[in-house]
């Protein structure tokens, strides 16, 4: 397929269809199959623009008035004239009412590694139950 450059698309049995860019899969783990349909989602995407595929959630803490939420999204990337797998650590804050606010989480700017990930998560909840959780209480 032409429009995908460096994706191969394989049918698989039930209908479904099955990725890989540039001859890797998109998640072994997982052995990901996506409908059909996806094809047309790569192939309206513009420079930059991305899909998102799988959306692992890790965990989330609510307070006051706002949910916030972490999860490790997996999406495929258009850049010029190829296709890329993306990972990215994300937070969604949601507030009572809106809609949720979503952003990618990074390292000066550079997508986080699994290790960066599990040192953010660490701190936050040495930070919660340090600064915001008495175990003795619960209010």
């Amino acid at each position: 397929m032409s429009d995908l450059s460096n994706i191969t698309v394989t049918p698989t049995e039930d209908g479904m269809i099955s990725l890989l860019i540039d001859g890797q899969p998109i998640s072994e783990k997982y052995g990901m199959k996506f409908d059909p349909s996806i094809l047309d989602d790569l192939k309206a995407l513009e420079n930059g623009q991305n899909v998102k595929l799988f959306d692992q959630f890790v965990f989330s803490h609510t307070d006051l008035n706002f949910e916030h939420a972490y999860s490790y999204v997996l999406c495929i990337v258009k850049a010029e004239d190829h296709y890329a797998a993306a990972k990215n650590f994300v937070y969604k804050i949601t507030a009572s009412g809106q809609p949720p606010i979503e952003h990618v989480i990074t390292k000066q700017g550079q997508p986080m590694d699994e290790n960066d990930v599990r040192e953010f998560i660490q701190a936050h909840l040495n930070k919660s139950l340090t600064d915001y959780t008495d175990l003795k209480f619960a209010y």
